[in-house]
């Protein structure tokens, strides 16, 4: 974006901010106005398209690029009535990998492994919000700007060739949207939950130079040159954070709002709550096999895991005990149908070689998880709860490949199709995290509740097996790594005891070391291993309590 653009935008919007301040007379029970300055934590998910030169690709194309942040925001606030507008600037600090196939077009040519990596976010943004009438502690608001990040995307042919890779690394510009609630917990604090979108337009880059094979099977190797295309990329972002507000007056305490959920019971009591959900939602799985001795850049083999229509269910359970100590966790599980997709490349099939492989087989997938977090209500009250916590997760999936038909080279493996009455490969997996994160709880309105976390997981270790059932070939695997899990939820009290909600959490693990023990030999060969899983959730819960004695 061009420095004209800017003092555009810059000079468009200052007549709507250079409002007067409030009226005379004006009643506003909860000033918003003045500097705020705070910080935030949470996670993000990129989706960087690869432009294909070569035609459309067989698979791949988009690589998910998962990872959380931290960071920090200031702002201005300046408000007329309900109406409550400003400006914000914010910057994380990010942490978001990803790897998927590229330039896939044939199976009669080495396509590559695009990699993509996100170390910080920004935005300058306008906010737009409005104080609920009935408590403007609670403040909905909508935020709209300048987007920055600053990625690394490569792209290097695979088979271990030595073809050299191409990439880019710098700042990119575009445009954000936003949406979340605020709520000021304290004359000078407040707590927020926020959904930010991050769109960059199309930039150059560049497919790198590989070989196509002239006369299949087994035809001569040409080198094919290196061609211009494009990428672009989307940021989905969600963060929960605090501000800190300076000049704040005393209207938070002169505030008589409507009462709120629990608002007449004493905050120094244990507190209990325990539910079920049903859980609906997406899952993946995918590892890339790399070269032995040339690590995981160029790779021999994929395996991605698709399971769509993920259903399941939980239960879940929370303590907040009267001394402020607070410990939470579910335990779940969940079944699908999906697909495989297995790509090899550089396959020896003597007399022929095969650039690039990828059979599809249906995947019956079935997954167990919990999760126990234990934490301190660093900030309680009769509305609001905030509570940093230490945890541990525990995740176990098992993937059964049925059948095999081959999509791209029809030379190499399941060129005749199998039928999925067939047994033909088995993944059996075990994540085991750390958990670093904070919750929040605050009613936004009478009987109305939003609740919140972001999980920073710092040690992941990951432990599996794969069964080529077929080839009778059984491997080790194991690896450690990071990852994250965010979750919110919305939630409505039918009495003081019951509530209803419905929500979505967000789960992803990828190992930043790990390897495979092909065949059992004792031959270890680099691997990287990575799981995601959306989930939509539907909830019902019972809370009950009892103050604590005099």
């Amino acid at each position: 974006m061009s420095g004209r653009t800017l003092s555009f935008m810059l000079l468009t919007i200052a007549p709507w901010l250079a409002v007067s301040p409030l009226a005379a007379g004006e009643a506003v029970p909860f000033d918003w106005r003045g500097w705020y300055i705070g910080s935030h934590s949470g996670g993000a998910l990129s989706l960087v398209d690869v432009g294909n030169p070569n035609g459309s690709s067989i698979f791949g194309g988009t690589v998910r690029t998962p990872g959380p942040l931290a960071g920090g925001q200031l702002g201005y606030n300046w408000q007329r009535g309900a109406a409550v507008f400003g400006v914000e600037a914010d910057m994380s600090w990010a942490d978001m990998d990803g790897t998927n196939s590229c330039f896939a077009n044939s199976g009669m040519f080495i396509s590559s492994n695009c990699t993509a990596h996100i170390d910080a976010l920004g935005t300058i943004s306008g906010r737009l919000g409005w104080a609920l009438p009935f408590d403007s502690r609670t403040l909905i608001f909508g935020k709209a700007g300048i987007a920055t990040a600053h990625s690394e995307i490569d792209a290097v042919p695979n088979s271990g060739a030595g073809l050299a890779g191409t990439g880019t690394s710098n700042w990119h510009w575009g445009w954000t949207l936003g949406a979340g609630v605020e709520r000021a917990v304290a004359p000078r604090w407040t707590v927020k939950a926020e959904y930010d979108f991050l769109g960059f337009d199309d930039e150059r880059f560049t497919e790198p130079a590989s070989l196509a094979q002239e006369t299949p099977p087994g035809g001569q190797l040409t080198a094919t040159p290196a061609t211009g295309t494009s990428v672009s990329q989307d940021i989905h972002v969600f963060k929960i954070g605090v501000n800190y507000r300076f000049g704040a007056d005393n209207s938070f305490d002169q505030e008589a709002p409507r009462p709120l959920p629990d608002e007449h019971v004493p905050v120094n009591r244990t507190e209990y709550k325990a539910g079920v959900r049903y859980v609906h939602g997406w899952g993946q799985f995918h590892k890339d096999l790399g070269i032995r001795g040339q690590g995981v850049g160029s790779l021999a083999s994929r395996l991605t895991y698709d399971s769509p229509g993920v259903d399941g269910a939980e239960a879940f359970a929370r303590i907040d005990t009267s001394f402020g100590l607070m410990v939470k966790g579910f335990v779940g599980g969940a079944s699908s149908g999906g697909r495989l997709n297995d790509e090899d490349w550089g396959l020896e099939f003597e007399p022929t070689f095969i650039p690039y492989s990828n059979t599809i087989s249906s995947v019956d997938d079935r997954i167990e998880y919990w999760t126990v977090d234990v934490g301190y209500d660093w900030w309680r009250g009769a509305t609001y709860k905030i509570a940093p916590f230490v945890g541990y997760s525990h995740f176990q999936q098992n993937m059964v490949g049925l059948g095999c038909e081959q999509i791209a080279n029809p030379s190499s493996d399941c060129g005749s199709v199998i039928p999925t009455s067939v047994h033909v490969i088995t993944e059996d997996d075990t994540w085991r995290s750390l958990r670093l994160g904070t919750a929040i709880d605050i009613a936004l309105a009478p009987r109305l509740t939003l609740a919140g976390e972001a999980a920073y997981l710092p040690y992941v270790q990951f432990s599996g097996t794969d069964d080529h059932v077929l080839r009778s070939l059984l491997s080790p695997e194991d690896g450690h790594g990071v990852g994250m899990q965010l979750e919110a939820t919305l939630s409505y009290a039918l009495t003081d005891a019951l509530s209803i909600g419905v929500g979505g959490r967000y789960l992803s693990m990828w190992t930043t070391s790990g390897e495979v023990d092909f065949g059992g030999t004792g031959e270890l060969v680099p691997m990287r291993y990575s799981a995601e899983q959306a989930q939509l959730l539907v909830q019902g819960s019972y809370k009950f309590g009892f103050a604590r004695s005099p």
